[in-house]
C-alpha cells in the first residue's frame, strides 16, 4: 500500500503542477469565468489529495483476526469498496472487512477514520447542518452542490439533519457551565410560536379542526376556516446579567427614543432553544434545569419574564415552587403597552396618533408606579361612558381584565429600583431568529421531526455552541459505531 500511496501523491503534484502552468497562460477570460474554473479544478484536486491521504492510512488489515468487545474473534476478512461523498466530491475507498459465518462485516479503517455509517461524509453532513440551520432546504442543497458536486435529495437531507442533531439533549446535560465570569442575575424567559405544519404533524386536536373545516367552499376559505394549521414551538432562553437600576422615567424616556448615558448590559452566557416536539411543560421543565444547572445553590436573583399566557404561568409557577428557588415573575412591559394601545385607538380613533401616544403614556407612567388596579379601573369607567361596538367591548374589557388579573408581577418600580429586566427581548428575539425568520418561510410545510433538527440546528447556532456540540456528536458518533463493537486494536499493520 505504501508504493500506491506514494503514487496518489505524486499524480496530486503533477496535478497541481499542472493547473499552476495552465493558470501562467495568458488568458482574455473575465475574472468571473476564471474563478469559476480555478473552484473546479481546486476541488477535483482536493479530492484526490484526500484519496491519497486514505490510500496512505492503509486498508485497516490489523492481523489474521478482530476482536468485538463481546468477545468474539473475526477471522475471515475481504477488501471491501465503499464510496463516501465528501465536501471535494466523491471518492473510494477499500478496507479490509473482518467476520465470521453468518455475521456482519466489521472495518477497522472505518474505526481509524471515524467513517459514518451513511454514504455522506461528516465534513459533508456538518457543511449541510450549518446551511440547513439559515436557508431553505432548496437553497441549502443547491450550495451543496455547487461546492461539493453532490446531489442529495430532500428525504435524504432530512435524515441528515435528524442524524446532526442526535446529541443535542445530552448535550446540555453534561455542558458545565463556565466559572470564571459571574453574574448578578439569573433570567428565564419562554414563549410560544406556530410553525405551519403537514396534516399528518399537526397534534390530534389540531387535525380534528382542520377535517371540520375542510373543503366546506369551492373557491375560498368560509368564514372561521384556515388555509395552513400551525403546531406550537415552545421557545426558551436563559442568560447571565448585570443589574441595571432606572426609575419609571427612565423606560419612558427609553421608549420615546430619548438618548440617556446609562448604558444597558448585555446578556451573557446565553442560551436559546425551542422545541415542537415536546410540550409547553417539558420545554419549561428544561429551563428550570438549565437555570438549576447554572446556579444550584441559588445564590443570585432568578428573574423569570413572562407574557402573561396562563397554562405557560401555571407551569412556570409549579417548577418554580418545585425548585424553591423564590424566584421574581415579571410581566413583560411591551406586551402591556401593546393592549394600552389597542384600547387608545377604540377610545381615540386611528387617526388621532398623537392624542393616543399621550394617552398610552399617562397610563403607562401609572402602570410603571405600580398603579396597575387603578389603570385597569379607569379603563372599564371610561369604556361604560362611551357608545363602543360589541366587538370594541370585548378588546376593552381583555385588556382591562389582562392588567388586574396580572397586577401582582406588574411591580415595576420595584423590578427596576433591583435592576431587574422588565421586557422579553431576548425571548422575543430567539422566536423571531429561531421560528419566523426560518419556518416561516413561504410555502414551507413542515413534517414533526424535520421541523425539530432544523430548530435544534438553530439553537446550537444561535447559541453559540455549534463548534463545541459538532465534535461532542463526532466522540459521541464514534462511541455508538465503532467503540461499543470493535475491541481496542494495535495500529495499522498495512
Amino acid at each position: 500500500m505504501e508504493l500506491l500511496s506514494e503514487q496518489n501523491f505524486s499524480e496530486v503534484e503533477e496535478e497541481f503542477t499542472q493547473m499552476v502552468e495552465k493558470y501562467k497562460q495568458e488568458t482574455q477570460a473575465w475574472l468571473s469565468s476564471v474563478e469559476t474554473e480555478m473552484r473546479q479544478d481546486g476541488r477535483e484536486l482536493m479530492r484526490k489529495l484526500l484519496h491519497a491521504h486514505i490510500s496512505a492510512r492503509g486498508v485497516g488489515n490489523v492481523g489474521e483476526l478482530l476482536k468485538t468487545t463481546d468477545g468474539k474473534q473475526l477471522t475471515h476478512k475481504r477488501l471491501i469498496k465503499r464510496k463516501l461523498n465528501t465536501l471535494f466530491g466523491p471518492i473510494e475507498i477499500i478496507r479490509t472487512g473482518y467476520t465470521q459465518r453468518n455475521d456482519h462485516f466489521l472495518f477497522p479503517l472505518d474505526s481509524m477514520l471515524n467513517l459514518p455509517p451513511s454514504s455522506f461524509s461528516y465534513g459533508l453532513q456538518r457543511f449541510l447542518a450549518r446551511r440547513l440551520a439559515v436557508n431553505s432546504f432548496s437553497e441549502a442543497l443547491n450550495l451543496v452542490h455547487e461546492i461539493s458536486g453532490i446531489k442529495i435529495g430532500n428525504g435524504q437531507a432530512n435524515q441528515i439533519a435528524e442524524s446532526c442533531v442526535t446529541d443535542f439533549d445530552q448535550y446540555y446535560e453534561n455542558m458545565l457551565q463556565k466559572e470564571d465570569q459571574v453574574m448578578e442575575l439569573l433570567v428565564l424567559s419562554t414563549d410560544g410560536k406556530g410553525i405551519v405544519m403537514r396534516p399528518n404533524a399537526l397534534t390530534s386536536e389540531t387535525q380534528r379542526r382542520a377535517e371540520i373545516s375542510k373543503h366546506k367552499m369551492k373557491k375560498r376559505l368560509s368564514r372561521g376556516e384556515k388555509s395552513n394549521y400551525k403546531r406550537m414551538a415552545q421557545v426558551a432562553s436563559v442568560y447571565f446579567v448585570e443589574r441595571f437600576i432606572r426609575t419609571p422615567q427612565d423606560v419612558l424616556n427609553e421608549l420615546r427614543n430619548e438618548k440617556t448615558e446609562k448604558r444597558r448590559p448585555s446578556p451573557s452566557q446565553k442560551r436559546v432553544w425551542a422545541s415542537v416536539e415536546k410540550s409547553a411543560k417539558e420545554v419549561i421543565q428544561g429551563l428550570f434545569l438549565e437555570a438549576e444547572k447554572r446556579d444550584p445553590e441559588h445564590k443570585m436573583p432568578w428573574v423569570i419574564l413572562i407574557d402573561g399566557n396562563k397554562h405557560q404561568l401555571n407551569v412556570i409557577k409549579t417548577e418554580s415552587k418545585k425548585s424553591g428557588c423564590h424566584a421574581t415573575i415579571v410581566l413583560d412591559i411591551i406586551h402591556v403597552i401593546e393592549y394600552l394601545w389597542r384600547v387608545a385607538r377604540i377610545f381615540l380613533g386611528e387617526a388621532k396618533h398623537s392624542a393616543c401616544e399621550n394617552w398610552v403614556n399617562e397610563k403607562l407612567c401609572a402602570i410603571l408606579n405600580e398603579q396597575a388596579a387603578a389603570v385597569a379601573g379607569s379603563i372599564k369607567m371610561s369604556a361604560a361612558k362611551r357608545k363602543l361596538t360589541k366587538q370594541q367591548k370585548k378588546t376593552v374589557t381583555v385588556c382591562a381584565r389582562y392588567i388586574s388579573s396580572h397586577k401582582q408581577y406588574m411591580n415595576y418600580k420595584t423590578y427596576l429600583a433591583n435592576g431587574f429586566p422588565v421586557a422579553t427581548g431576548v425571548i422575543e428575539g430567539a422566536c423571531r431568529y429561531l421560528i419566523k425568520d426560518r419556518m416561516d418561510i413561504t410555502g414551507a410545510r413542515w413534517g414533526l421531526s424535520g421541523a425539530e433538527a432544523v430548530l435544534k440546528l438553530r439553537s446550537l447556532v444561535s447559541s453559540g455552541d455549534f463548534d463545541d456540540y459538532w465534535q461532542f456528536h463526532l466522540k459521541n458518533q464514534y462511541d455508538r459505531n465503532y467503540s461499543s463493537k470493535i475491541a481496542k486494536f494495535e495500529k495499522n499493520l498495512d
